[in-house]
């Protein structure tokens, strides 16, 4: 059982995945393999089974926030047949009559929705849709396999808010071609769409993807991780700058990336979010540091009890790096409960996070 959970306007809901590999997909993009990456096979689930996941979620999930959604992942929704895409609706539908389910959200290609295909919702709770944009550059979309322009990201994003969906953009990194200038561009342009909330991938290369082929031959080279980390770095402040949340940076750890042999190359860590809001930490305490004269040796460093990890660094690689740089002996995280999230306290200056 996997259970994900967004931020976004309306909080955090809790959210039930029924994977769709593949389905609905009329292109085979360079980067895909969703077995690997779902551990599912592409084939329809049937009612029966959709209904045995979402009763064995609800059968752990007591604790959950008060918004709870079934989606719809890993294939393009609305590209499936009519038929099947109502036949998957209303398999969802009991759970939304009793009250156990708020909504259904899906993900689909932008060149899917049109007037006709989301005529189809209109008797279904459906509220949040997602939108695999990928980038905004039409040659990067030609070489990545995608099939539609950035032109269909633009008109799908406007029709979905016409009729008041909840609109989230997917973007990619380190894509064939592309580089940190046109990331920040696609991101530019995703931002002026103003969507409700943006996720972030980095491109990796999978066992039986047309990019491990690229990857073979020498005419791929996937991003470092540390390159990755600081470029989704990057988008991530540039989304919060525009006031739109960024609920996933990275891959969900799963069987199919954690399988030997699956996962050919690419910048892939089980806690890659963690890792782009621990160097945005770093960066904010370096810039304090920078601006005092002396520093004291021991370093005091207070934080809400929340941010500690952030402010160590995966295996208190931030602490490692702060000594080094500013040549510290010691220092001491020092946890506080009544400090507000976003601020820490540095050799008794105040620190603001972006």
């Amino acid at each position: 059982m996997e259970i994900q959970s967004d931020a976004g306007p309306a909080g955090r809901p809790l959210i039930i995945p029924i994977f769709i590999p593949h389905m609905g997909c009329p292109h085979r993009c360079i980067f895909c393999n969703q077995r690997v990456i779902t551990g599912k096979t592409a084939q329809t689930p049937s009612p029966e089974q959709i209904q045995e996941e979402v009763n064995r979620f609800l059968k752990y999930g007591k604790d959950r926030p008060s918004t709870t959604q079934i989606s719809f992942f890993g294939g393009s929704f609305l590209g499936l047949e009519k038929g099947t895409v109502l036949s998957l609706l209303e398999a969802a539908m009991p759970f939304v009559r009793r009250k156990d389910v708020d909504s259904i959200r899906f993900s689909t290609r932008p060149d899917t929705i049109s007037q006709e295909s989301l005529s189809l919702l209109d008797r279904f709770p459906v509220s949040t849709v997602e939108l695999g944009v990928q980038s905004m550059n039409d040659r990067i979309l030609d070489v990545a396999g995608r099939g539609h322009r950035a032109a269909s990201t633009v008109v799908a994003t406007g029709m979905l808010k016409e009729q008041d969906y909840q609109v989230g953009l997917q973007m990619m990194v380190g894509l064939p071609g592309d580089d940190d200038d046109g990331a920040m561009e696609t991101a530019l342009r995703i931002a002026a769409l103003r969507p409700d909330f943006v996720r972030i991938y980095p491109t990796l290369v999978l066992k039986g993807s047309l990019l491990a082929g690229r990857l073979k031959d020498g005419s791929y080279h996937p991003m470092a991780l540390e390159s990755c980390v600081t470029l989704v770095k990057r988008l991530y402040l540039y989304f919060k700058l525009h006031d739109i949340p960024v609920v996933r940076m990275g891959l969900q750890a799963s069987d199919g990336l954690t399988r030997a042999g699956d996962f050919i190359a690419g910048p892939y860590h089980p806690a890659f979010g963690h890792l782009v809001h621990a160097e945005i930490v770093l960066d904010a305490i370096s810039s304090a540091l920078d601006r005092m004269g002396k520093l004291p040796d021991p370093l005091t460093i207070s934080a809400h009890p929340s941010m500690v990890s952030r402010v160590q660094g995966l295996n208190k690689r931030n602490i490692c790096r702060l000594k080094n740089t500013f040549d510290i002996k010691k220092i001491a995280l020092l946890q506080d409960e009544y400090l507000a999230k976003n601020l820490l306290v540095v050799a008794e200056q105040e620190v603001v996070l972006p």
